[in-house]
């Protein structure tokens, strides 16, 4: 009987929660990379206190991708066929729609058959959609394969996928791929299973640390005026002290359960956020609604 009423617990909508502030996270870096234009290496720095609070709100948008995968490998995805057929779908119902959208609004303008294409081959959410798919495929075989390893095993995994990671960071290469979130998802089964009780209650006091551990360099970038240097190894998912912020915020979520049915509601929408703001249609059509400062 208790395992009956376990097994239907609700979600923990302090973890749903979370999962809604990572979309947010996600939107919020690729508004900044793109409106004032952070995502190009040539910017010059300034020093005034609005370029600061940019600079902060772009750095932590990039926490998103790695807070949302730390979440899925913590509970772990479950191969469903149904999920699988609804995120497809998802994907090619804003491509035609946002084409269709576009088609009649710029008819002269950002459609095209070249576009169309490669919007259907890169499936809207580009290369995370790729990666989040293919390991949604095989992720009961993941699983199974992970949750067989002993602690030795599955330690010496991880430093090995850190010990690469790390060396990506330093080089700068981009981490845009299967790998970043195979590695995320592979942290938070390893966490999930052997982090102890004792220390999972202590991560609630390492969530603003680990934070400030990571914006560090970003204050150091803009005091020193060189933040164009410093952004390539903040504004990567190889970046170690991201993965840092991730599990302290994560396991500290999981302690405060709640259930909120409208906030589980919208964690459910999280997918079609992503997917609507990262169509190639999408920036062409919303810009003309907004008027930005570029002080950059």
């Amino acid at each position: 009987m208790i395992l009956s009423v376990l097994k239907k617990r609700p979600r923990n909508s302090s973890v749903e929660l979370l999962r809604i502030l990572s979309m947010t996270m996600i939107v919020m870096f690729h508004f900044c990379a793109n409106a004032y234009r952070y995502n190009s290496a040539d910017f010059v720095c300034g020093h005034d206190s609005e370029t600061l609070i940019k600079l902060i709100f772009h750095a932590l948008g990039q926490t998103g991708v790695p807070v949302f995968m730390f979440i899925s490998g913590y509970y772990g995805i479950r191969f469903k066929k149904n999920r699988l057929i609804d995120i497809i779908l998802q994907c090619f119902v804003y491509i035609f729609l946002f084409y269709m959208i576009a088609h009649i609004f710029y008819p002269n303008g950002i459609v095209g058959d070249k576009l169309l294409i490669i919007s259907v081959f890169c499936i809207s959410g580009q290369w995370f959609m790729h990666a989040y798919i293919t390991i949604y495929l095989f992720s009961d075989s993941i699983n199974a394969t992970l949750d067989k390893l002993s602690i030795c095993s599955f330690s010496a995994l991880i430093l090995v996928m850190m010990y690469i990671s790390v060396g990506l960071w330093v080089y700068k290469e981009s981490a845009l791929n299967m790998f970043t979130l195979l590695e995320i998802y592979a942290v938070a089964r390893y966490v999930r299973r052997f982090l102890s009780d004792m220390w999972k209650a202590r991560m609630i006091y390492l969530v603003f640390p680990s934070l400030l551990l990571f914006l560090l360099p970003v204050f150091y970038g803009w005091y020193a005026g060189n933040y164009s240097a410093i952004m390539p190894y903040v504004n990567k998912y190889y970046n170690p002290f991201i993965l840092i912020f991730a599990i302290c915020l994560v396991v500290s979520a999981e302690r405060f359960y709640f259930y909120n049915k409208c906030i589980n509601y919208l964690a459910s929408s999280v997918l079609a956020c992503y997917l609507i703001h990262t169509s190639f249609y999408f920036p062409p059509l919303v810009t003309s609604f907004f008027i930005l400062k570029n002080i950059i």
